[in-house]
């Protein structure tokens, strides 16, 4: 299977941010300009709980889905966020109870992330929102990126805030190492999928007596978005468009790409069992133990790559392909980063290859 295998389609969606339906500042009309400037094929906002009366739809050139974030707003603090899309009826009056929630979403047909699941402390930003309850079960995935959570982490003083507001790239890194080894660890017990996004809610930020609009949804739009695989193009019937985005989100044939440091379009990361494999296992893909598996990735650009076993090292190269034959049973997944603004930076993490025992789940 070449890097420029045909028989999946590429799109390139964001995921999780606000609009005037919550506590952004954009309205739908505008989010959409905004995502088609910035040449995504996919959104999904997620307003604060509220499952808006916006229709999903394409608009123009981008496919518009609506989801939704929900939390119990009584709940001091105001931890356990989750992300929800594909459904239809109202469900955050299950936000007491996250069990709740999540099996409400499931029973939908639809789609649960936990937002945010871990945050750092800043003392500007005093309000953490992780998840906290974690002997939920049935949730599809977490959020691994979270572009807004890890940048306001960095606003240690009022210099700090003001420089961040105009360039936050020059903080931003890649998601949080805890974040990684916490989703290392549930993957052990069973598929979890990763997806990332901005958090954007593009309001005003007030540092003294400056005020700016630190994140236009243009610019939040370039940053941290998800990259799914479909085995069928679009094709302009809603239904079936839909189903491919929540298909592809559901299965783990996604990567989280941070385009700002270069598109990350066109990346693969894939493995074959011999010849008689048929079609090659694609991220999220899970393949019996007992047969090598021959993995390739391959990057748009020269990366550092490195490819992980249960959260672990084990083969890096620098450069735009990465061969390793694997032995043995284990979660593996691929990590790129490229040099920009003075450090290394976390560009595209993928959604693992599963090898499992015929009696592991």
């Amino acid at each position: 299977m070449k890097p420029t295998d045909t028989l999946w389609r590429e799109y390139s969606g964001h995921i999780h941010f606000h609009t005037t339906y919550s506590d952004g500042s954009g309205s739908f009309e505008e989010v959409v300009r905004a995502a088609q400037e910035a040449r995504l094929d996919f959104i999904i906002p997620t307003d604060h709980n509220a499952l808006v009366p916006e229709p999903d739809g394409w608009r123009g050139s981008v496919l518009l889905l609506v989801g939704e974030e929900v939390n119990d707003k009584e709940r001091e603090p105001e931890v356990n966020h989750l992300l929800v899309a594909g459904i239809e009826r109202e469900v955050f009056h299950y936000a007491k109870e996250p069990q709740a929630l999540i099996d409400a979403v499931a029973a939908q047909g639809g789609l649960s992330f936990l937002a945010h699941p871990i945050e750092r402390h800043s003392r500007y930003f005093s309000k953490e929102f992780p998840w906290v309850d974690w002997n939920v079960q049935g949730y599809d995935g977490i959020e691994l990126w979270n572009f807004m959570s890890e940048c306001k982490a960095y606003i240690s003083s009022k210099l700090a805030g003001l420089l961040l507001s105009f360039r936050p790239q020059l903080f931003a890194r890649g998601p949080w190492p805890e974040v990684l080894a916490l989703w290392d660890r549930l993957t052990t017990h069973r598929p979890v999928v990763a997806i990332g996004g901005s958090d954007n809610h593009a309001g005003a930020y007030h540092i003294g007596p400056l005020a700016r609009q630190a994140f236009p949804y243009a610019f939040a739009f370039r940053t941290v978005n998800t990259h799914i695989l479909t085995p069928e193009p679009f094709n302009g019937d809603l239904s079936h468009d839909r189903e491919q985005v929540y298909g592809a989100l559901r299965a783990g044939h996604c990567w989280v790409g941070y385009d700002l440091l270069g598109s990350t379009a066109g990346f693969r990361f894939h493995g074959s069992q011999g010849r008689g494999d048929g079609q090659a296992a694609i991220m999220g893909d899970t393949r019996p133990a007992g047969q090598p598996l021959e993995l390739e990735a391959f990057v748009p650009r020269r990366a550092k790559l490195r490819l992980l076993r249960n959260g672990q090292p084990i083969a890096q190269t620098w450069g735009r392909r990465l061969r390793h034959t694997a032995d043995g049973p284990g979660v593996y997944r691929l990590e790129a980063y490229r040099w920009a603004w003075g450090r290394w930076r976390g560009w595209i993490f993928s959604n693992p290859i599963y090898v499992r025992d015929a009696q592991a789940p």
